[in-house]
């Protein structure tokens, strides 16, 4: 007894992160055993693909997909978890989260006494999984927090205690190339980072530091790249990881047109779009970092700094899926930081006894304010992808195309591993990206495939030919999140035996 209350004592913030990461996600997540099913369609192509490499299929090259290559290595380690369901992502969520906490506890330790963690910690995690930016869990921007977190960290460190040491700047450059290979979008904050740290030397006429730490941080950066373009290569998929993750991510989904008018609507429209709380916590955070009292101004410019450069990144790109703007998110403990300096300029020892009840409260505001409750404990009867992969399954070595929209979870449902490059269709307009579509067509109309599920707006009738000419309509159901009609056909020859 004695040794476990010592490990207690010792690991105790280690802990409470890993509860409050678990007690919150468990109702705010989709990827909870709570929930019959996560149906979001990203996670489930992220899925779907992490599948495929550990049956042995190279990312890019036999399956066309364009987040990172690291987010699918991820899914595939949940995949190994738990083959057909989504409980082994989540507990990657959990422990990622759980990172995540543990650096803002250490961000908190900077300014407030430690023992502040087991009030804002909660509240930072409530803020955060239910916001409609955290959508039903498993985004590629969220798995990204702890990175975020771990280099804000090292970032405040370095204008607070000291110059940041080797090793600790190559651990970041190392982190900013694991965003590059995860969505290389996302690498403002990093661009922020290491410029806003050289002004700094520059300040300060350090010209040695400077030439140092572009050394050490490009060194870092470079060596999670080193190994995945040596596993490209290995594979035969250095080509086809170039042009699908970079060139036609560019090309196919680059903005057409950047003004100031569109950057601002972008930036209220996600930043209205991520509930009450996230916007106010967003908005205020500009005026929150001077509160701080024990933070010096050169540091509150430049965290400010860092907070505007890594808020422009994020809507340069004029997308306005809700997801976009969870990692700003990371500033927030700022900002509730900011807030306590600014309703007691003292701050004061909290009594134990609150500590408890605020993260109950938090734990209730979660349960009520999650933003799918209403399918919490729904009968797997009731969701189509159960029913749509019952009946594929009845037949022997069945196969599947998800055509009309990204992966709806049949793939994940039925454990059928794609037979074709183009296992979906991506949101790429035609004009800019013909091949998706016409080759989903051409295995159609070849009578390639088993089975299809088509999506379509719901009150779009019109099926491709390919489709009609060689399938029969199975069954068709309202995809309700994403105000679809799915419909599962099945090639017209096809029988049990």
């Amino acid at each position: 007894m004695p040794i476990i209350k010592k490990i207690i004592s010792k690991y105790k913030y280690h802990i409470f992160c890993l509860i409050v990461a678990f007690s919150m996600l468990l109702f705010t997540s989709k990827n909870s055993f709570l929930y019959p099913f996560n149906d979001w369609c990203d996670v489930n192509a992220f899925f779907t693909v992490g599948k495929s490499i550990i049956h042995g299929l190279v990312p890019y090259k036999d399956l066309f997909e364009q987040k990172g290559p690291l987010l699918y290595f991820l899914f595939s380690l949940g995949y190994l978890i738990s083959n057909k369901t989504f409980y082994g992502v989540f507990l990657l969520e959990i422990g990622f989260f759980s990172v995540y906490l543990y650096y803002n506890h250490k961000i908190i330790k900077l300014f407030l006494e430690e023992n502040y963690s087991f009030i804002i910690l909660p509240i930072l995690t409530l803020i955060t999984t239910t916001s409609p930016s955290f959508v039903q869990g498993g985004s590629c921007e969220e798995f990204c927090l702890p990175l975020f977190s771990v280099s804000l960290y090292y970032f405040l460190k370095h204008f607070i205690i000291d110059n940041l040491t080797k090793k600790e700047i190559i651990i970041n450059g190392i982190i900013a190339g694991l965003i590059f290979l995860t969505k290389y979008t996302l690498l403002g904050f990093w661009i922020g980072f290491i410029l806003l740290i050289i002004i700094d030397f520059i300040k300060k006429k350090d010209w040695k530091n400077i030439i140092l730490y572009c050394i050490d941080f490009l060194s870092g950066f470079m060596i999670p790249i080193i190994f995945i373009i040596t596993y490209f290569y290995i594979v035969g998929g250095l080509k086809d990881f170039i042009l699908d993750y970079f060139i036609i991510n560019i090309t196919a989904y680059g903005p057409s047109k950047i003004t100031l008018k569109n950057l601002l609507f972008t930036f209220w429209y996600l930043l209205f779009k991520s509930g009450i709380i996230f916007c106010l916590g967003i908005l205020l955070t500009p005026v929150l970092i001077f509160s701080i009292k024990n933070m010096k101004k050169k540091l509150k410019v430049n965290v400010l700094i860092l907070f505007l450069i890594t808020l422009f990144f994020i809507i340069i790109s004029l997308k306005i899926y809700n997801y976009y703007i969870l990692p700003i998110s990371i500033f927030l403990p700022i900002s509730i930081i900011g807030f306590i300096f600014l309703i007691n300029k003292n701050t004061y020892q909290i009594k134990n006894n609150i500590y408890i009840i605020i993260y109950i409260i938090c734990i209730i505001m979660g349960i009520y304010n999650t933003n799918y409750k209403e399918d919490m404990f729904k009968s797997k009867k009731e969701i189509f992808q159960y029913k749509y992969a019952n009946y594929i399954n009845k037949y022997k070595n069945p196969t599947l195309l998800n055509m009309g929209y990204l992966d709806v979870g049949v793939y994940t449902l039925s454990g059928i591993v794609p037979k074709t490059k183009y296992f979906e269709q991506q949101n790429i307009s035609y004009e800019r990206f013909k091949d998706n579509v016409d080759e989903l067509n051409k295995y159609a109309n070849n009578k390639e495939i088993k089975f299809i599920v088509y999506c379509a707006d719901i009150d779009n009738k019109t099926i491709p030919k390919s489709i009609t000419n060689n399938y029969n309509l199975i069954y068709e159901d309202e995809y309700i999140y994403e105000k679809q009609m799915v419909r599962l056909y099945q090639l017209k020859e096809l029988s049990l035996k």
